[in-house]
């Protein structure tokens, strides 16, 4: 018997959104020293750059045309918004402004999950960049899931910088969903 639905636009922009907002109410128990503070576990990683590198996920595929097929979301080529990682402020205002963006494609009916998209990212080994095809859908819910396990991540540099991240903060669905 198949349990299993298509997950429609508005159910995968929901839950990217709903993983932001956390993220963004996660952020406010955080001073700006410990969101700039570089990890001693993983050196050169600061809870900033982790947000500023969700963020930059989410906006390359979210500023691609899904009706220009020839267009490639390249995930190796990413501006960086600094302003993300530099202060809880910064972090929390590009949080928003990609929830707006959400919202707008939503409103727009601009997602459309099965539409293809083709996707460049660089290969391990050869340092080459290849390209994959893929779908929005699965793409949006890969930033979705990209960013649970670098929330992980912030929570683990939480705790280095004795702070509590928030109860189920870092954990993927299908993990509570099999823990309750």
């Amino acid at each position: 018997m198949d349990h299993h639905h298509l997950a429609s636009p508005s159910e995968l922009l929901q839950a990217a959104e709903s993983y932001l907002l956390h993220l963004h109410s996660s952020l406010t128990q955080i001073p700006d020293p410990e969101y700039t503070r570089v990890s001693c576990a993983l050196p050169g990683s600061t809870i900033g750059k982790h947000v500023r590198h969700v963020l930059d996920h989410f906006a390359l595929l979210l500023s691609a045309d899904p009706r220009n097929p020839a267009e490639y979301v390249s995930y190796a080529q990413r501006e960086r918004n600094p302003a993300a990682q530099s202060s809880v402020a910064g972090g929390q205002d590009a949080i928003m402004k990609m929830v707006d963006t959400l919202r707008s494609a939503q409103e727009a009916r601009a997602i459309v999950p099965d539409a293809p998209v083709r996707i460049e990212d660089t290969m391990p080994g050869n340092n080459e960049d290849a390209a994959f095809v893929s779908s929005w859908g699965r793409e949006l819910w890969f930033c979705t899931h990209h960013m649970i396990h670098h929330n992980a991540v912030i929570a683990c540099l939480m705790h280095e910088f004795g702070l509590h991240p928030p109860k189920e903060f870092a954990y993927a669905p299908s993990t509570l969903k099999h823990s309750h």
